[in-house]
């Protein structure tokens, strides 16, 4: 019961944060309004789903922007930083290279085909029992992943605050975002509008104001004393996730599903009228979240420097490493009145957009697979319309729900987290067998997508059942409490204590099978992408091509169908040049057509 002594100086708004909470609030409820009763004009299937798909490239680079940016982002990655060092930097490479192979090689397929719901490829392209798995698959990933968004601001900022006062504004924040996806996507679109720019204040505020008692200089060596200017770690060891290779490669497979294959950015993506303009927004988003990326890496790096002699957690000021940035906003304030307010108000508004954008896809889903296809076609577009809306409001009571009445979600987080991870490069994998191999047929996706589905599965229950043994650990930096005065020392000795025993867990002797489960939970989507293909195309081949020839070329990827029309082009030739008569046949031809007109004349 060591937490019961700690004591935590809670967080309390002044007026001005009142104030600028309430405009916010006022805002966001004055979209809800606007969208759901004044401007009803996008009331059908496709209006509410793609916003009449004529909308412009600054507002969809925007809302693209703040699809990435969730609570996880503004509180996550700075602690990553602080405890880990910041090689998360390496993440703008793979986020670069993962929007050219989107706007190259997934983004054109889809455009042409312009499906309500990207899983509709699915039954075109293979068949309509791989078009359910994959929708089935979706849905319960986002269900799992949907309480966690707002769930991950509340346990950070509940121990420093009011409990019920943290619950009741989450419950808040998912209220506002039900009411967001009922409006359709251009109401999501106008709210991640807002989240752009309030998370960039979020997030540049706090940081530039932490260095003007420290200096840049000061932050830079302290950094550098600590070990937590990483620019490249080589280390080949896939239990820990924070290597070069674990975040460029594992975070490029997330990436890359969420960027040019999941239902909500596709929705965006096709909301402008042409392949271009969703090119030039996947561009101007990527430019987007690789600064925000930077400043959340430089944010981590401002936090280490204000507490790299003096840890909270080891000092008994905060009780999990989550509340970090609270904490520093905490005492930042004392010196910078309303800062704190501001980050919070950007954390409500980055979860509201991020909840309303999963509320509007998990009902699109829904509805275009699992009750569309039993619906009479005679359905009008708003019957329809008004169906999806009645979606968003089930989902979204679910979400409040689980946040209100769940008491634990640490365990969930991970779990679900995981689960949607392995969904992810399952999903990923089976789409880029039907995109870029033209052989593949449904035999080689039924079977990758199930084995991967086992193989990822077995690896993140061996990884779960890992970290609960302490077998499996997290690489960290030291952290130092020497400058912390009259420091816990209780608290500290526990704490080292705890820490030591997991590391002690992993010297043990492992068999061979299970070293598996000390990989990573980050590899996991990786993993399920490429045993996909592994398995799928020479399962493809094994039971026979796939008719591409009656099939719709603009299922393919550009390049896939460029080397397909070379295919066709020779094999066309080859059957002329067979099909070509010689002389002798030439004769023989001549000469019946002669007899038959000498009986003709005869007769």
């Amino acid at each position: 019961m060591r937490n019961a002594s700690i004591q935590v100086s809670p967080i309390y708004f002044n007026v001005a944060e009142y104030c600028l909470f309430g405009i916010i609030l006022g805002l966001i409820i004055g979209i809800i309004l606007y969208y759901n009763v004044v401007n009803r004009k996008y009331n059908t299937v496709a209006g509410f789903l793609f916003g009449g798909k004529n909308m412009s490239v600054i507002s969809i680079s925007l809302a693209l922007i703040a699809s990435h940016l969730t609570s996880i982002t503004l509180l996550g990655v700075p602690v990553e930083i602080y405890l880990r060092g910041t090689q998360y930097w390496a993440s703008a490479l793979s986020l670069i290279v993962v929007t050219i192979l989107a706007a190259v090689i997934y983004l054109p397929v889809f455009h042409k085909l312009q499906l309500s719901s990207s899983f509709e490829y699915l039954e075109i392209r293979f068949s309509t029992h791989t078009r359910t798995i994959a929708a089935v698959l979706f849905v319960i990933s986002k269900l799992m992943l949907l309480p966690i968004v707002p769930y991950v601001p509340l346990m950070a900022f509940r121990l420093v605050t009011n409990p019920l006062a943290g619950r009741i504004t989450a419950v808040l924040c998912v209220s506002c975002a039900t009411f967001i996806a009922v409006g359709g996507l251009r109401a999501i679109v106008s709210i991640g509008i807002v989240t752009s720019f309030l998370a960039l204040a979020g997030t540049a505020l706090p940081s530039g104001l932490a260095l003007l008692p420290i200096g840049f200089k000061s932050m830079w060596e302290r950094a550098s004393r600590g070990g937590r200017l990483v620019l490249y770690d080589p280390d080949p060891e896939l239990a820990h996730h924070t290597s070069f290779f674990a975040v460029t490669l594992a975070l490029s497979t997330n990436w890359l599903w969420k960027i040019a294959l999941s239902q909500s950015t596709l929705q965006k993506l096709l909301a402008v009228p042409t392949i271009s303009k969703a090119r030039l927004c996947l561009m101007i988003s990527c430019a987007g979240v690789i600064l925000m990326k930077l400043l959340s890496c430089f944010l981590g790096l401002a936090l280490y420097a204000w507490f790299d002699e003096c840890d909270p957690l080891l000092s008994g000021q905060i009780r999990k490493h989550e509340q970090l940035v609270p904490q520093f906003l905490n005492s930042l304030s004392a010196m910078f009145p309303g800062i704190c307010g501001i980050f919070i108000i950007s954390i409500f508004s980055a979860t509201t957009g991020c909840i309303a954008s999963l509320i509007n896809s998990i009902a699109g889903v829904l509805f275009e697979e699992f009750i569309r296809p039993w619906m009479p076609q005679s359905t009008n577009e708003i019957a329809c319309c008004k169906i999806m809306k009645v979606l968003c409001v089930l989902v979204g009571c679910y979400c409040a729900c689980v946040v209100w009445f769940a008491k634990e979600l640490d365990r969930l987080q991970h779990v679900a987290s995981g689960v949607t991870g392995v969904t992810a490069g399952t999903l990923l994998g089976l789409f880029t067998l039907g995109i870029v191999f033209s052989r593949a047929n449904c035999s080689g996706a039924l079977g990758g997508c199930l084995l991967s589905l086992m193989l990822c599965g077995w690896l993140l229950i061996g990884a779960e059942n890992s970290l609960a043994r302490g077998a499996l650990t997290f690489q960290r930096k030291p952290l130092l409490t020497t400058g912390c005065g009259k420091a816990n020392l209780t608290h500290i000795i526990l704490d080292n204590i705890s820490t030591a025993l997991p590391n002690a867990a992993t010297q043990l002797p492992t068999k061979p099978l299970q070293s598996l489960f000390r990989i990573s939970f980050t590899y996991c989507p990786f993993a399920g992408a490429i045993s996909v293909l592994l398995i799928g195309v020479p399962m493809s081949y094994l039971t026979g091509k796939s008719r591409t020839d009656s099939m719709n070329p603009d299922v393919f990827c550009p390049l896939t169908q460029s080397m397909l029309h070379k295919s066709l082009f020779r094999s066309a030739t080859v059957s002329l040049e067979a099909r070509a008569p010689n002389t002798q046949e030439v004769y023989v031809a001549l000469d019946e057509a002669l007899k038959h007109l000498k009986d003709v004349i005869d007769r």
